[in-house]
């Protein structure tokens, strides 16, 4: 099996052409200074086109592609929003009706996600869930697992719901906890959106996992504080998604732009959380009658084997239909020998700030 090449990215942030505050040849610069390989710009509701290409300065340069973040802004809350890459066209008008959206996206040779599928509201803030509302749907292609803001909107939630709605002075107060030590509050994914995703694989269905920033570069005034809550180049340190692709970038914007997008729609990646540890290096592989990484399909025989391996110790688990059936602990490589079909994926956590936090997220290896 040859040597794949890793690449880190980042695939849901917005710029002043929706609610995010810098635009596209900042956004690069903040990726370049955090080492992103390539990057997705989603909008809501507005494929900007023309802006598609490599950005470079003196420390780098960096792949941005344009998608689109899409909902239906008729609709209270607006809520069920989903993630377009690789469709290159304006899609907003079919936002009222999700099917009718995912499968638009299919025809015109996108990749569908769902993006942050389970949130909660704030109602002290006015903030209402924006999780995926509409779930008599099929035919989309995969996940947002991991949506680091969603993550902080989601923490910050937990911390006000004790709260009565007109203890506005408690509440600033919570915010700025949560928002200036948000390392010590987010700890992974949601594991609503884990179990969901669990589901669908277990159910046979492909469904690829991608981790994302949601970076709006928002700026924020409270009282004495004012603060850009986050700014993009900490998001992009945060969770990416990681992918393996056959050969490095050429420069060629179309060639590369291809190939990371089928990189995606292969599921050949993970979600990784940079902060702690870089999860650079992390490798998941299938060995049975053919060899595979994630997102590939194995042919089970009797000495078939799943291997990951990550750089650094971490509690390493294997996942099958949302159950663990092997862990390690402080160890950085872990092998099972599976007797059943089905999908497998790997999780991993690491200690940081003085808790376990969720670190690698791998996508399924099927084994058939």
């Amino acid at each position: 099996m040859a040597e794949n090449i890793e690449l880190v990215g980042n695939m849901h942030m917005h710029t002043p052409y929706s609610d995010g505050e810098k635009y596209h040849k900042e956004i690069a610069n903040a990726a370049i200074e955090a080492g992103l390989d390539y990057l997705i710009v989603t909008d809501h509701n507005i494929w900007v086109d023309g802006l598609e290409g490599y950005y470079e300065n003196e420390n780098g340069r960096v792949l941005l592609l344009i998608g689109e973040e899409i909902h239906n802004v008729r609709r209270k809350p607006q809520a069920s929003h989903f993630l377009a890459y690789g469709a290159e066209r304006e899609l907003a008008s079919f936002a009222a009706d999700p099917q009718k959206l995912i499968d638009e996206v299919k025809q015109a040779g996108g990749l569908g996600f769902l993006a942050h599928p389970f949130e909660k509201d704030v109602p002290i803030f006015d903030e209402p869930n924006l999780g995926w509302h509409d779930w008599d749907i099929e035919g989309f292609h995969g996940l947002e697992i991991w949506n680091y803001m969603s993550s902080f909107k989601n923490q910050l939630a937990t911390a006000m719901e004790n709260l009565p709605v007109n203890w506005k002075l408690l509440a600033y107060l919570g915010i700025i906890r949560v928002g200036l030590n948000q390392e010590k509050f987010i700890t992974g994914p949601e594991p609503e959106t884990l179990a969901l995703w669990d589901k669908f694989l277990a159910e046979g269905k492909q469904i690829v996992g991608i981790g994302n920033s949601d970076a709006h570069g928002t700026p924020i005034s409270l009282g004495f504080i004012h603060r850009e809550i986050y700014p993009y180049d900490y998001l992009f340190r945060c969770v990416n998604t990681h992918i393996l692709v056959p050969e490095p970038l050429s420069g060629d914007v179309e060639q590369d732009k291809q190939m990371i997008y089928n990189a995606i729609r292969h599921g050949h990646a993970w979600v990784g959380y940079d902060l702690p540890h870089p999860t650079k290096g992390f490798r998941f592989t299938g060995h049975g009658i053919n060899k595979g990484i994630m997102g590939d399909k194995v042919q089970l025989d009797s000495g078939a084997t799943l291997q990951a391996k990550v750089p650094t110790q971490a509690n390493m688990r294997l996942i099958y239909q949302g159950k663990v059936v092997a862990s390690v602990e402080n160890k950085t490589n872990i092998a099972y020998i599976p007797v059943e079909e089905g999908a497998y994926r790997v999780e991993c956590t690491i200690p940081f700030k003085g808790k376990e936090r969720g670190w690698i997220y791998s996508n399924p290896i099927y084994l058939w």
